[in-house]
Parts: C-alpha cells; sequence; structure tokens
C-alpha cells in the first residue's frame, strides 16, 4: 500500500506532538511528587475505581489509615495529621490520573485515525508499539511504588530508574514517529558516518546520565554536597568509598552516586558542545547542533543550580524536564545521521 502524502498526516503529528507535551507534563508531576514526599500516599492499585478520590469524611480516614500502615508513615511521616496527608495525596492522585488521562488522548484518537485509514503499515505498527508502552510504563509505576509499601521508607531507586527510563523511551518512540512522518522515514541505526556513530555514542552516555539522575533522585543524594565545582572542598570526599565495595559505593550510597552525576555532567556537556561545534558547518546538522548545544547548556546549568539550593522544588523538576529537552535535541540529531528506510 502506498504511503500517504504527509499533509494528510498533520492531524497525526498534533496528536503525537500532544502526546510528547503530556508525557513531559507527566515527568514534571512525577518529579514534584517525589520531591514532595508525595509518591506513597496512595497504597493500592485501582486502574479504574482509583480515579475517583475519597469523597466523605470516611473514606479520607479509610486512605489515611491505610496510609499509616507502611513504613514511611511510622519512621517519616509519623507526626502528619489528615489536612497533611491530603496534601501530599494530591499529588500522587494528579500523578496517576494524569497517566489515566494520557491513556485516552493515545488511545481514542489512535482507534479514530485507524477507521480513517490514516493509520497504515510502518505507522499502525508504531501506534501499537507506542500503546503498549505507555501501559508498561504505567505498570512499571505501580511495581515501583509497591517496593516502598511493605520494608521501606522509600522506594527502590532501582526501579524508580526502571520507571523513568521506560517514561523516556515512549517519549523517544513518539518523537520519532514525529520525525519519521516530518522528514521521513530513518533507521536508528546510524548511516555509517562519523557523525552518526559519535552521536549514538552521545546517547549512551546521556543513558547512562539519566539512570544516575535517577539514583540521585530515589536516594535524596542531591541534598548533600551543596557546592560546585567540588564536593565540600575535595574532588572525591572520603566518604564516595565508604563501603569499600566499588558497586554499592556508586550504585547504592548517596556520597558515589552524586560523585558520578556531577561527574558525567561534565563528560556530557563536553562531548555535546564538541559534536555540535565539530558540525556546525554540516547543512543538516547545523540547526540541530545549536540546538543540542543550547539544550545541553541550560541542563548543566539547572543542575549546578539545584545542588547549589539543596534541591529546590521548581530548580529540581526544571532539571529533570531539561533532561527531556536534551534527549528529545540529541534525538533530532540521530534521526538525521539514521539510516534512511526506503518507502
Amino acid at each position: 500500500m502506498p504511503a500517504l502524502p504527509s499533509r494528510s498526516l498533520r492531524p497525526v503529528v498534533l496528536w503525537l506532538l500532544t502526546g510528547c507535551v503530556m508525557i513531559a507534563c507527566m515527568v514534571a508531576i512525577g518529579g514534584i511528587t517525589r520531591l514532595t514526599g508525595s509518591g506513597l500516599s496512595i497504597t493500592e492499585w485501582k486502574p479504574i475505581m482509583g480515579a475517583l478520590p475519597p469523597m466523605n469524611e470516611a473514606e479520607w480516614q479509610e486512605a489515611f489509615t491505610k496510609y499509616k500502615a507502611i513504613p514511611e508513615y511510622r519512621l517519616v511521616n509519623f507526626d502528619m495529621d489528615l489536612a497533611g496527608f491530603k496534601r501530599i495525596f494530591f499529588w500522587e492522585y494528579l500523578h496517576r490520573n494524569w497517566g489515566r488521562l494520557m491513556g485516552l488522548v493515545f488511545l481514542l484518537p489512535f482507534v479514530w485515525f485507524w477507521r480513517q485509514g490514516l493509520l497504515q503499515g510502518w505507522l499502525k505498527r508504531r501506534g501499537w508499539a507506542i500503546l503498549a508502552g505507555g501501559g508498561l510504563v504505567g505498570a512499571l509505576g505501580w511495581f515501583m511504588v509497591a517496593s516502598g509499601l511493605e520494608k521501606n521508607a522509600d522506594v527502590s531507586h532501582y526501579r524508580l530508574a526502571i520507571h523513568l527510563c521506560a517514561a523516556f523511551s515512549v517519549f523517544a518512540l513518539v518523537l520519532w514517529t514525529v520525525f519519521d512522518i516530518r522528514q521521513g522515514r530513518r533507521a536508528f541505526r546510524g548511516d555509517g558516518t562519523p557523525q552518526g556513530r559519535w552521536a549514538r555514542w552521545l546517547l549512551v552516555l546521556l543513558a547512562v546520565q539519566i539512570v544516575y539522575g535517577a539514583f540521585t533522585a530515589g536516594l535524596d543524594a542531591g541534598r548533600i554536597y551543596n557546592t560546585w565545582p567540588l564536593m565540600n572542598g575535595e574532588f572525591m570526599p572520603e566518604n564516595v568509598r565508604a563501603f569499600g565495595d566499588l558497586v554499592t559505593d556508586l550504585t547504592h550510597h548517596k556520597d558515589g552516586v552524586q560523585f558520578v552525576h556531577r561527574n558525567l555532567a561534565w563528560l556530557v556537556a563536553i562531548g555535546f558542545m564538541a559534536f555540535a561545534y565539530r558540525y556546525r558547518s554540516e547543512p543538516a546538522l547545523k540547526e540541530a547542533g545549536l540546538w543540542l548545544f543550547g539544550a545541553v547548556l541550560v541542563q548543566f546549568t539547572l543542575g549546578v543550580l539545584t545542588v547549589l539550593t539543596q534541591v529546590q522544588l521548581v530548580l529540581g523538576v526544571l532539571h529533570q524536564f531539561g533532561a527531556l529537552l536534551l534527549l528529545s535535541a540529541l534525538l533530532n540529531v540521530l534521526h538525521r545521521t539514521g539510516r534512511v528506510i526506503a518507502t
């Protein structure tokens, strides 16, 4: 079946871009939920009935009683009253219902576009993959929450990283689809040029940094060593190697995790800026390189300010949002250096 002209797919592009914006908002709401300590306020997973909040005083008391049974209340928020519980409940409730709204925004237009014949071949398969990915992100969200309901006062930072990376992956798939429609289909595999290979190594570096950003958030590691560029006057404080085990020190220890995250930031910034400068004269990459340069500069600055302010709420959320902006700029470069797929 011949490919539809891109003009006829304009409504599909608008739908997908709306999805990208909603995912970005979801990431921001998730950041607020994390930074306000709200993520464990809802202790049950009810995909349908959970859309309704407590409707009366008795239902609020019941929800609060369930929250009192988990370690976070007993160990951290033991002095919280019902009014305080309602405040943290709001953000987790918004986070989950924004996810439900996203499900409808992706599913209903998908069905309509499919019936109208706008989703055919690879685009229909891509749509199914996006829907499946979105459902997986929701399931991983509960997988993350469940880790903080029985033995720990916090969710597992490993599960947090999995949940966040899954959300970023779906965002990347949606945005890549937009690029495919507007610029012609390209494979993720590079086109064999040096810039194509370099861009894909930058993605590996950014992926590791995003994982460590999630580790930093999950362990509240950003609230220590609030100086820059050194960590309280030292490049590597002695406490970074407190456990004496490299894996534990660098993945499960606040000091080590922040050490890796802040020093990877230098590599990300240098690598991205060098790429933008090296290929500033390439017609296909000149504008994309400028966006890449600007995005990494903004993200690096936000990261420094977030550390210096002990993760002030607005800066923390902007820093998380900046990671999506940086990923978007890199995806634009990756798509332009991908192997062309004949249609």
